[in-house]
Order: structure tokens, then sequence, then C-alpha cells
């Protein structure tokens, strides 16, 4: 027996570590800066003088151009060759990430945020593909733990170190560590990655039609969820219009890709169902990441009453949860790789989330009502993606070609599903806010005890500083202050309300499917 163990061991390649450091820094990289940016959206607004409109505007505008630069990752790979394309997409990165920490205004962010999105867009397809560079064998796993291992540190990170940053020496000290991170990723790309022989398979043709149809489309549908926000009761019809423009625009891209001799993207390859089922569940979980990654700090800062800086801290440690649980997870796979037991943990895992979201209270105390929740959300997320990614892609691993097109599908999806994600909040955060709003305004109109009684105690407190009149007026904006914070605190609560039915229904669809065995 140790002989045979031996023998295995011989056989068994070993991975090279820049190889391993590749994988894991191109996933760390992207997940880092995109949860930084997205946790630090308020200050980076104020500092460079964009309105939250503004500075989705940008949101939307670097989705699009990542949607196009993943779609043409395959061509650029194979007239680049895989090591220089990724030293050029570090380099754009690293050169995108000065532009942002150096701007004082929202065009050059925007300049900054474009170039950025040209280098880390297909940085998550290029984690992937590089892992099968790894022979075929048990230590291809070891690539894999690699890149999940870059994905669930870099979303835990993020909105920590945001945090840090913001507290310290300002927001643009995130952009710097990403540019230095970048150019520090490029050491192992130059040891490990090949030259011109790692091309890829096929190369597509890149035509422009296409390609500014499919930038057009993603651009024309986000630009109307954006819109829906702001919008969406005077303007209903121009949205609506800008929406069905970009479902054409995107229609006629996969409609010419299918019919093309030499298409970028193999798309005609893509109809089994176990992969689009895996689809139909990355997209959820970008939503979640996106909604989730939008409401929870703006809850628990606006609702609660946590400063800035301690949600930063609260959540990446609520998100640190998850590298525990992959950490466990990883040594589960290869014993007992069947997904339905990971993936209804995962649902159960964000059912419990919701659940304990919806309960906080303005008393809520951080430590034994917030940081479980946000545990649990950390689990959820570490769980249910590496278990897709396990199973939703094994039936398109014959064709190479095929295989490289399907992982760019899922990560142009997931840029539009994270964006999704944030206007689904937003919008669903607006109706409720204003529904609650309506309901309490009317439960004090004028005269009413309640109201009278809440304004006398507040004038009695102010007439110690004031005049009556003032105190009067001091009192009322008091109690308009209570109503927002109310409202917003309760339309927080039904979002996690529903969020925990579908999180149950998502337990259930899990145990009765037969897709993923």
């Amino acid at each position: 027996m140790p002989q045979q163990n031996a023998a295995s061991a011989r056989t068994t390649p070993s991975v090279p570590p820049f190889l391993l450091m590749t994988i894991g820094a191109l996933t760390f990289i992207d997940f880092l800066q995109n949860g930084m940016v997205t946790f630090a959206a308020a200050p980076i607004m104020g500092e460079i003088g964009a309105s939250p409109e503004e500075y989705t505007t940008v949101a939307v505008i670097y989705a699009c151009v990542a949607v196009v630069m993943i779609a043409l990752q395959g061509w650029l790979v194979h007239h680049l060759g895989l090591r220089r394309y990724l030293l050029a997409s570090l380099g754009a990165a690293a050169a995108g990430a000065v532009v942002c920490a150096l701007s004082r205004g929202e065009a050059g962010f925007l300049l900054g945020r474009v170039l950025m999105a040209m280098g880390c867009a297909a940085m998550l397809t290029s984690s992937r593909l590089t892992v099968n560079l790894i022979p075929p064998s048990p230590a291809r796993f070891h690539g894999i733990k690699a890149l999940a291992t870059g994905l669930c540190t870099g979303t835990a990170l993020g909105p920590l170190l945001a945090s840090i940053a913001v507290d310290h020496e300002g927001w643009p000290l995130m952009f710097w560590l990403v540019a230095v991170l970048s150019v520090l990723a490029m050491i192992p790309v130059m040891f490990s990655m090949p030259g011109k022989e790692g091309r890829a398979t096929v190369a597509g043709r890149a035509r422009l039609a296409p390609l500014a149809a499919l930038g057009l489309g993603s651009f024309l549908l986000l630009h109307a969820l954006q819109r829906s926000y702001y919008d969406y009761f005077s303007d209903r019809h121009l949205i609506v219009f800008y929406a069905v423009a970009g479902l054409v625009a995107l229609g006629y891209f996969i409609w010419s890709e299918t019919r093309n001799g030499a298409p970028l993207l193999k798309l005609g390859g893509m109809k089994e169902v176990q992969f689009l089922s895996g689809l139909a569940l990355f997209m959820f979980c970008y939503v979640m990441l996106g909604a989730n990654g939008y409401l929870v700090p703006m809850m628990l800062q606006r609702a609660l009453g946590l400063s800035w800086a301690n949600t930063g801290v609260f959540f990446g440690m609520g998100l640190g949860a998850g590298v525990l649980t992959f950490a466990v997870m990883a040594q589960l796979l290869p014993r007992w790789p069947s997904p339905r037991k990971f993936f209804v943990t995962g649902f159960l895992a964000l059912a419990l989330f919701a659940l304990m979201m919806s309960r906080l209270t303005p008393a809520a105390n951080p430590w034994s009502d917030v940081l479980p929740a946000l545990a649990c959300y950390g689990v959820f997320i570490m769980i249910i993606m590496p278990a897709t990614a396990m199973n939703t892609f094994t039936g398109l691993t014959r064709d190479p070609a095929v295989f490289a097109h399907a992982q760019q599908v899922k990560n142009m999806l997931a840029q539009i599903g994270q964006a999704l994600g944030i206007m689904v909040a937003t919008v669903g955060q607006q109706w409720f806010t204003s529904e609650h709003y309506n309901v309490l305004q009317a439960s004090i109109a004028l005269g009413s005890p309640r109201f009278e009684a809440a304004k006398s105690q507040l004038s009695s407190i102010y007439a110690a500083v004031a005049d009556p009149a003032q105190a009067q007026q001091m009192a009322m904006a008091q109690i308009s202050q209570m109503l927002n914070q109310q409202s917003a605190l309760l339309a927080n609560l039904d979002h996690f309300r529903v969020l925990a039915v579908l999180a149950l229904a998502g337990a259930l669809v899990s145990v009765t499917q037969r897709v993923f065995r």
C-alpha cells in the first residue's frame, strides 16, 4: 500500500507555485476592487462631486465596457498570447486605478473606471481558463481552490479595506492599493504563463457591428434599469423604449453570433439544460451580490445608526465567514461531490440571513444581531457559487473552445446581474419606503393624539435652547426625520422578508431538482 501511494504521488503532476499565484491573484484583484468601489460609493461621490445618478452612470458604463471586453477575451488571447494578454490586462487595471486615485472630478474618475474595466473585466474568466493549464488530474483541484480563495478573500476584504482607507488616508488609497497589487501580479504571470503558444483553440472574428450592438444593448438595458429609480413614474414610456431597444440590440448580437462561421462566442453549443440551469443560479447569486452589497451597508448606517467605518468592519467580518466556509468545503468536495446538500445548505443560510435581518430594530446589537446574520450571508455566497461552478460546465468540457466561451458568457451575465441587483434594490426601496411613509404619516395626522403628544414633548425639549416658535419648528423637523428613518427601516425589513421567501423556495427547488446530481 505505501508503494502504491508513492507511485500515485509520482504520477500526479505538481503545480508550479507561480501558476497558483497567478490564478488566485486575478480573482483577488477583481473582486477586491469591485467590493471596495461598491462599498465606498458615498465618500467617492462626495469627493468627485457626483450625484448618485451620475455615479450609477459610471457603474453602468463600467459594466458595458466589461461585457465587450469579456466577449473579446478569446480573440485577444489568440492574437497576443496568454502572457501578453494578462500583462496588458494588469497594466490597464493599474493605469486605471492610478487615474481614479488622481481624479478630482467625475470625468477623470469615469476615464479611470473605463481603463479598469478594460483590465479587470476578464480576470475571472482568465483565472478559470488558466486552471486548465494544469493537466487533468487531482492536481487541477488545487487550481480551483486558488481561484476560489482569491474570490472569497477579495470579496471579504473589499468593505473592510475600503473603510480603513477612507478613515485614514482617504478613498484614493484604495486605488493605489489596486495599482500596486496589479503590478505585483505581473511577476507570477511572467514566470508561469505561456506566450504565443498559449493561443485559444478557436479564434472567432471580431466584427464591429455585433460588438457595437452588444455594447449599446447592454448600455440601453442597464440605463433603463438605472433611470427606473429616478423617472419610473414620470418617463415610464421612455424607460420601456430604452429597455426594448437594448433587448433588440442584444438579440441582434446573439443572432449574428449563431449565424457566423467564426463567432466570438459559440452560443449555439450552449443549449445544455445543466449549463442553462447553472447560468440561472449564477445570475441569482450575482443579483444577490449587487442588491445586498448596496442595501446592507445603507441599512446598517441609516436605519441602525452604525458609523461608516464600523459598517465596513462588520460587513467584512461577516463575509469573512465565507472564507472559513470554503476552507471546510474544499475538504468535503473531493470526498462527497454531490451538490444537492451544498445547494440546500446555502439557501437555508440565505434564508436565515434574511430572517435575522428582517427582525432587526434600531436598538439591535451589532455583535449579537448583525454579525451572525452577515456570517450566514457569507456562508451562502461561498457555498452556492463554488458548488454551481463545479457543476455548470461539466457537459461542455469536451470542446475547449465552447468551455472557454461558456465561461465568458457567464461572466458577461455577472456584470449585468450585479447592476441589475443594485437597480432592483433601489427601485424596491423607493417603492416600499414611500408606501410606509404614507401609512406612518396618516397615523400621526395633524390633530391626532399621538402626533400632538410627540410634538409637545419635543417642543418642551427644544424650548430650552430656542423660542417657542423655533422650538415647534425644530420639533416638526425631528418628527419628519423620525418618519423618514422609520420608513427606511421598514422598507429594508420588507426586502429581507421577500428574500427569505425566495431563499426557502430555492432550498425546496434544490431538494427536488434532478439537473445537478
